[in-house]
């Protein structure tokens, strides 16, 4: 016989366990799901984890609300106040910072690897959570009160409302059938943890210049040494040339492509190259399914905006499910999931579409584009109100 829950949860990562914690501290009754043990090695600084999320203040405040981000040690948070961005082919420039809003950061970088563990006590914590890891979804089938589930360990679930939070790509939302717009990239993204000569002074920056889209992202220092993780946007070729490169020879190509602003001492943990690929869901609901996070969108890094997407459909989604629940509505029905569908689909879409033009622009080379986004960077940087703007927006503020 089935196990009944109000929600069940397949992907346990940021996004999935965040949804479960806030979701169960509503009194509603939680499966969480994840092919993984749900236990994270952290590694020991400098040698950060090579994957890094910029998290905004709407964010913080989700993950404060779960009981997660106070479960963070300060010394692995780096608070950013500035971001510096500049065109490699020309003079273009603008930076900006919290002068323009009030509050102190921008946001904060924190390590993937260390925000999920703190996600994942906060999920240990919390009451009305079931935990199902080291196990997988094989079939699912609609019921009457919502969606039946079968597992590959031979056990049964039934929950009122499916929440597919399983990544880029979703077993729930191929299993389903849901139709997607996607497309390659052409770039793929080379991430590691490099020592600089000096201190990055608690600013993100980024160039764009004829060997990619490369973003210094700040990591608490260590011991007077300073590090900064990257997130360099290349052509799959490039990236495998990069890869290779012995380390002194890599260090060099990267000074080089930050206009030599810092000097690449040394790599402290293994480069890895992943192909970036733009996709987002046409339907992010069916009857008793919900697709959030990387399941239902996945844009390109370099806005680094990635898991504040991802918060923001579970800031959406979770608030609809209680008040559903608290009105005895069916927590799976169109007329429910529609709701959220609404709230986030436009500045999902939006984003999607500002980050792909964002991208077209400054990867070309052709002169009259070079020019013109420079004379666009260097309008942006000496107007104050564009820079409220932006200082919203990076923020999580508007």
């Amino acid at each position: 016989m089935a196990r009944e829950y109000d929600v069940v949860i397949v992907g346990a990562g940021m996004v999935g366990a965040l949804t479960a914690v806030l979701t169960a501290q509503k009194g509603l009754t939680v499966a969480l799901i994840d092919k993984h043990s749900g236990r994270y090695t952290l590694s020991t600084p400098p040698a950060y984890d090579a994957r890094v999320s910029a998290i905004s203040k709407l964010s913080q405040t989700l993950l404060e609300e779960a009981g997660a981000w106070q479960r963070i040690a300060q010394d692995r948070l780096a608070p950013y106040h500035k971001m510096a961005v500049w065109d490699g082919l020309g003079d273009g420039y603008v930076d900006f910072d919290t002068h323009y809003q009030q509050g102190q950061t921008l946001g904060q970088l924190v390590e993937n690897a260390v925000l999920c563990n703190a996600l994942m006590k906060s999920v240990h914590d919390t009451r009305g959570i079931d935990l199902y890891f080291d196990d997988s979804v094989v079939a699912q089938r609609q019921v009457d009160q919502g969606v039946e589930i079968d597992l590959a360990s031979d056990r049964q679930l039934q929950g009122s409302v499916l929440v597919a939070a399983d990544g880029a790509n979703s077993q729930v939302r191929h299993q389903n059938g849901f139709e997607t717009v996607e497309w390659d990239y052409g770039h793929h993204a080379i991430v590691t943890t490099v020592e600089i000569d000096q201190p990055h002074e608690g600013t993100a920056w980024q160039a764009f210049g004829e060997e990619g889209i490369l973003a210094f992202l700040p990591l608490p220092s260590v011991d007077d040494k300073h590090y900064v993780s990257i997130v360099w946007s290349v052509a799959p070729s490039d990236a495998e040339q990069l890869v290779a490169l012995e380390e002194a020879d890599f260090c060099k190509r990267l000074t080089y492509s930050i206009n030599r602003r810092f000097s690449a001492l040394s790599i402290t943990v293994p480069r890895m190259a992943i192909p970036l690929r733009q996709r987002h869901a046409k339907q992010y609901v069916q009857e008793g399914i919900a697709l959030i996070g990387d399941a239902a969108h996945t844009i390109h890094p370099l806005a680094g905006q990635g898991a504040n997407l991802g918060f923001a459909d579970v800031s959406a989604l979770v608030p609809i499910l209680v008040k559903a629940h608290q009105r005895g509505e069916t927590l799976g029905s169109m007329k429910v999931l529609r709701r959220y569908q609404r709230a986030r689909m436009l500045d999902n879409i939006a984003m999607s579409a500002s980050m792909e033009a964002f991208k077209r622009m400054f990867t070309t080379q052709q002169p009259i584009v070079v020019q013109l986004r420079n004379m666009g960077m260097k309008v942006c940087h000496s107007s104050s109100t564009i820079k409220r703007q932006l200082v919203a927006h990076a923020s999580g503020i508007r």
